[in-house]
């Protein structure tokens, strides 16, 4: 299988790169184990004090991959092929669980999933063309890991709004609303990124740890429910006929008909 995951160390930081540009850096299950994996690797690096998620060229995520969601559409063995729903949700809370700091560099658009991935990360640096979306909604899908973690983040106001409609939301609104951390050139987003893991490097790695426990572990038992059950969400939408629909007008460029 492809391996879309490119991990370098530039200390004090740790840099994944989702590397599947043929597919705008859509993300397959075998790229999410991928990704947990070098979490895992980084997370033994002593001399790595944050970790940056970043993607290739100019888009940091697409989310998931439809034209591969489509072909497992029309199979018989379409609830096992929809695994990436569980590996997502795990791999979210593996990144929420993370002991150092996670830096998501948004070079690009964060679509869906890919949404999701920058959420659960403690900072969010962009740049302006980093547009946050869940389209799900106008592909008959629901976006059921992202609203989640949009919920923890900002409210179900906010997450309802972004959810039910589909909107996105600019690097600008992102920063007005508390969620974008920086916003800076593209060709300076790593850089900037990095500069935030010098100064995390400053600090206290054990109470940097316990920061993040006392953040996210205080409301993971709620949370980790609330990804279950969104990942069964976005498994059971599959299989409906207004997903079908939805995925087939996106990939052939035109508006659904809902029946």
């Amino acid at each position: 299988m492809k391996n879309i995951i490119e991990v370098r160390k530039d200390v004090p930081s740790g840099t994944i790169v989702i590397n599947n540009p043929a597919s705008s850096n859509a993300l397959t299950a075998f790229g999410l184990v991928q990704l947990r994996e070098a979490l895992d690797d980084l997370h033994q690096e002593k001399n790595v004090r944050a970790v940056i998620l970043t993607g290739s060229q100019h888009i940091f995520c697409s989310g998931t991959d439809l034209k591969q969601l489509q072909s497992s559409l029309d199979s018989e063995q379409m609830l096992s092929e929809h695994q990436d729903t569980e590996l997502l949700a795990e791999l979210l809370m593996a990144m929420l669980r993370f002991p150092k700091p996670i830096i998501a560099a948004l070079n690009g658009p964060a679509i869906g999933s890919g949404l999701a991935l920058a959420l659960a990360a403690d900072f969010i640096i962009a740049t302006e063309t980093a547009t946050l979306q869940c389209p799900e909604i106008h592909r008959g899908l629901v976006p059921g890991l992202t609203l989640g973690l949009l919920d923890f983040r900002m409210g179900g106001s906010i997450a309802a709004r972004f959810g039910l409609l589909g909107a996105a939301m600019t690097p600008t609104e992102g920063k007005q609303l508390g969620l974008v951390h920086d916003i800076v050139d593209e060709e300076l987003v790593w850089a900037r990124a990095h500069q935030l893991a010098v100064d995390l490097a400053h600090g206290s790695a054990q109470a940097q740890q316990m920061c993040k426990r006392l953040l996210n572990e205080t409301i993971a038992e709620r949370l980790e429910t609330t990804l279950t059950l969104g990942a069964a969400m976005v498994a059971a939408s599959r299989t409906t006929s207004h997903a079908t629909e939805g995925i087939n007008a996106y990939l052939e460029k035109r508006s659904p008909e809902w029946d």
